[in-house]
């Protein structure tokens, strides 16, 4: 189908866009050595591999596409479900791979509801995920945008997204 595929694109595209106003806000004066950055450094690899598991448990299948621009695969993931309206009960989907993040060291920020769009943040290390989903009626999307929150990468963003 066509124009799904090119919907779940445009949607994956206005998510990355929206990484890039949630970037504005990232880094700047802190060099990664605050207390929410202490231990081990996650890569961005170990980062889509730990939502991978989570999303999959809970059914979801990784979306071939990838809206991350080469220079920035260090620094940002996005993580898109395939198709999530095609299971039986996406909100459950979305939530149990939102408690499995949880589980595996997480930390939950702030949650925005507004109708059918639900955006959890979660924090681990020096990464900060984007977990979003819009399970109304019609096309449905969940995904997970990440960045690594570091004067590097701050400064990747800045130069690459800007562009």
């Amino acid at each position: 189908m066509i124009w799904g595929n090119a919907v779940r694109k445009v949607g994956m595209v206005a998510a990355a866009a929206g990484m890039v106003l949630f970037v504005a806000g990232c880094g700047g004066e802190d060099d990664g050595a605050g207390k929410e950055n202490a231990g081990p450094q996650l890569t961005a690899a170990q980062v889509d591999k730990e939502i991978g598991a989570a999303a999959g448990a809970a059914g979801f299948t990784k979306a071939s596409f990838d809206t991350v621009k080469p220079k920035l695969k260090d620094c940002m993931i996005n993580w898109a479900a395939d198709e999530p309206g095609k299971k039986a009960d996406p909100a459950k989907s979305y939530a149990d791979t939102l408690a499995a993040l949880v589980k595996a060291g997480w930390g939950k920020g702030e949650t925005t509801k507004k109708g059918t769009t639900d955006v959890q943040i979660l924090k681990k290390g020096a990464w900060t995920v984007r977990a979003g989903s819009d399970l109304g009626p019609g096309i449905k999307m969940v995904a997970f945008a990440g960045v690594l929150e570091t004067r590097e990468c701050t400064e990747l963003y800045v130069g690459e997204l800007g562009k």
